[in-house]
């Protein structure tokens, strides 16, 4: 019987030599999404009671109503103008999701990520539609029928 401890250690050693390599791989490939959902935890508290911090919530909704007729209007002549006039929808986008406390906007990530650098993403245009959605899903309208406002 003193010889089954020399083999379970022998066939140990084998296991740990044919399978730690990839089990060490498969550990060290999923280590940054560990890593970013921990931090993420971590930043995610609770969204500020509405209207205790920030612009008033009428002028956010103007603002967001402002951008995005100027978002659907005529393109902006230079990359650089468009880039900027998403950048800045989106932040009232992102402001107005805090003052009505909608917990995780989708954009959120995205603008994290990107910055103003990824602002003509499809994917971000994705998370840009999700979160208006989110948004109008509390009462906010971003685009109220009748006619325009100039």
């Amino acid at each position: 019987m003193s010889g089954n401890g020399s083999v379970t250690a022998g066939v140990t050693v084998f296991l740990a030599i044919a399978f730690g390599p990839a089990l060490l791989l498969g550990l060290m490939m999923r280590l940054p999404t560990v890593v970013r959902r921990v931090a993420e935890a971590h930043r995610r508290r609770r969204p500020p009671a509405p209207g205790t911090a920030g612009p008033p919530l009428e002028r956010l909704v103007a603002d967001l109503r402002r951008l995005d007729r100027m978002r659907r209007g005529a393109p902006a002549p230079t990359r650089v103008r468009r880039v900027a006039l998403l950048a800045a929808y989106d932040e009232v986008l992102l402001a107005t999701c805090r003052a009505v406390g909608v917990p995780d906007p989708p954009l959120r990530g995205w603008v994290q990520a990107g910055g103003t650098a990824g602002a003509l993403d499809a994917g971000r245009d994705l998370a840009r539609l999700r979160t208006e959605a989110e948004l109008e899903a509390t009462g906010i309208r971003i685009d109220p029928p009748g006619p325009a406002v100039v």
